[in-house]
């Protein structure tokens, strides 16, 4: 067996965010030398509104494709099936996610984009490009072969992250480190609980980035969706721009108005 295939391989899933639970039964299979294996892997999500009730948690079972190369005895690990089963429903959502050396979607990304959030990537393109791309899931888009087609939305779509939290009022911003943890945390993907003003009160409950629509997703503390243009903004440079324009337009229509002897 060669180690340091092992090492990478036992490395790549602590990367993706299998920990370090697989490491015996990984080593296990590889010693046996089959020309591929599967591994399972499960964990649960707790509701972020209740994390003290078990029986509200989302359940993620996830089975690993590994192979062996044909030209020697280094194995790859290819690709898995992440399944999300929610409390009291008796559907499965499933999608195959694959690892290209050692990158891909991670676990926790796996159950926010089954969870029908975006999540953003760096990924490399079939062109060799790199490129830094916001991914959701289309679950109206379904094949037996591709599963869920993913809809993807680059840096030339328009939306960005952090301009669009600054146009909401969410607390606490000013904060030493605050503002750097709700961007990394939207990028993966997580519903991030946070303090908001809404119709000029403060509320407690959790955003999400919604990059399709360019924007947020509000929740209250229960989980329930808040009504966007209910959630208090600050006046962006573009509403000071656009007011200025106004002024502007005002000021030169009266000038043009004073020229041709009209004005009072």
């Amino acid at each position: 067996m060669n180690e340091n295939n092992l090492d990478y391989l036992q490395n790549t899933l602590k990367y993706l965010g299998f920990g370090e639970s697989l490491t015996e039964p990984l080593r296990a299979a590889i010693e046996n030398g089959p020309e591929e294996f599967k591994l399972d892997f499960k964990n649960f999500q707790p509701a972020p509104h209740a994390k003290d009730k078990p029986e509200l948690a989302d359940a993620m079972v996830y089975v690993l494709d590994f192979s062996k190369s044909k030209e020697s005895e280094l194995y790859f690990f290819n690709k898995y099936q992440a399944s999300l089963q929610k409390p009291g429903q008796d559907t499965k959502l499933e999608q195959t996610f694959y690892v290209n050396k050692g990158k891909g979607v991670t676990v926790k990304e796996s159950y926010n984009l089954l969870s029908g959030r975006a999540v953003n990537k760096d990924v490399v393109l079939k062109s060799g490009d790199k490129a830094n791309l916001w991914m959701k899931l289309d679950f109206s888009d379904h094949s037996p072969e591709k599963g869920y087609a993913m809809n993807t939305y680059g840096e030339q779509y328009g939306f960005h992250l952090k301009d669009t939290i600054d146009r909401f009022k969410i607390l606490d911003m000013e904060k030493p480190g605050f503002s750097d943890q709700l961007l990394k945390s939207l990028e993966r993907g997580n519903l991030h609980g946070v303090s908001f003003m809404k119709n000029g009160k403060e509320t407690t409950g959790f955003v999400a980035a919604n990059p399709q629509f360019k924007t947020l997703d509000f929740y209250n503390a229960d989980l329930s969706q808040v009504y966007s243009k209910s959630v208090d903004r600050h006046e962006g440079p573009e509403k000071k721009e656009v007011a200025n324009n106004g002024e502007m337009l005002s000021e030169n229509a009266r000038v043009s108005q004073e020229k041709n002897g009209m004005a009072r």
